[in-house]
């Protein structure tokens, strides 16, 4: 074996020793029925509850809540979406090696007196489901490495200048109080937010129409202020997933609603003082790395464009509106 490959195998080999069972989203469900296919090409049952066991460590899959299913069955789409992109650019070549790679984990597991089918059974998966899982992840950390060099860094970090040169930007919300545990109530909420952010956009001053949108609808604070929340720079302002979407808007703009723990957002961009950060001068390079990633899997997405999607489980399709393919 590769002694560059041996770390990684041994860290599957790490994730697949024995956890506790969880129990079948649905008492009809084996690990091997599908949940969904992308051209025909099944995405198994057993990959959701590898996904839910190794992520969240859960012992019963009946105490997960519906919307976390169904998020994760989102993922699961989407890195079937990627990784035919993934092979596609790979050929024959990344199929050997990950045929490669997949047998001596194999080896590595019946040395240790186990095997795929056993480390999945404990995981109520079964083996194409875990052979699924890990080829996946086997291409993408490939991929990633690739990719993901200090050149490629850098010409990220130009072409998106505003979210990490260390700028300023003045702001407003509108807050709606959500109890996270509905998602009824939340999915109701984001399309009613959506809604509202619509409506703002097309009016013909979107800057009054937010400040009167949020004296009658906000229910944050600062309310009967319109919802200024004022100048905001770093991450503990606002909530991360605020923070994030306010880096992307440009001056005189409407986010979407914004899901954060406290509940939903829609933020307004009054204006921005950009700031004059190199990339030589950042110190701490993981946020750029995961919106690099992050860009990188949505221009994988994209490339499957003309992908033909079934769901075979309605509980876990996606609420309507979310798309599995970015624009």
């Amino acid at each position: 074996m590769n002694n560059k490959t041996l770390p990684l195998l041994l860290r599957f080999v790490i994730c697949l020793l024995p956890a506790s069972s969880i129990m079948a989203a649905g008492d009809d469900l084996e690990p091997g029925d599908p949940i969904a296919s992308i051209d025909g090409d099944p995405v198994f049952f057993g990959e959701l509850n590898l996904v839910l066991t190794e992520r969240l460590n859960v012992r019963d899959l009946d105490r997960v809540e519906i919307d976390v299913q169904r998020a994760t069955a989102a993922l699961l789409v989407r890195r079937h979406l990627a990784m035919k992109s993934l092979e596609a650019k790979g050929g024959v070549t990344l199929k050997a090696m990950l045929s490669r790679q997949v047998e001596s984990l194999a080896t590595d597991l019946r040395r240790r007196g186990s095997s795929l089918g056993k480390a999945a059974r404990d995981r109520m998966a079964d083996e194409n489901s875990l052979i699924a899982d890990l080829r996946w992840r086997l291409a993408w950390g490939q991929y990633l490495k690739s990719r993901l060099n200090d050149a490629n860094l850098k010409r990220f970090f130009d072409q998106h200048r505003d979210q990490y040169a260390g700028g300023r930007w003045e702001v407003s919300q509108i807050f709606v109080k959500v109890d996270k545990s509905d998602a009824v109530s939340l999915v109701a909420a984001l399309a009613n937010v959506n809604k509202l952010a619509g409506q703002i956009r097309v009016s013909e001053s979107p800057e009054q129409a937010f400040f009167d949108a949020a004296v009658e609808q906000s229910e944050s604070a600062s309310a009967s202020d319109g919802g200024k929340v004022g100048w905001v720079q770093k991450d503990g302002d606002l909530p991360g997933s605020l923070m994030t979407a306010i880096r992307k808007l440009k001056p005189g703009s409407v986010s979407a609603a914004i899901q954060s723990p406290l509940g939903v957002h829609l933020i307004y961009v009054h204006q921005m003082e950009p700031g004059d950060l190199e990339f030589a001068d950042l110190t701490d390079h993981a946020q750029l790395r995961r919106d690099a990633a992050n860009a990188l899997f949505d221009a994988l997405l994209r490339q499957q464009s003309g992908a033909q999607i079934s769901w075979f489980v309605r509980a876990l399709k996606p609420p309507t509106g979310v798309t599995m393919i970015p624009e």
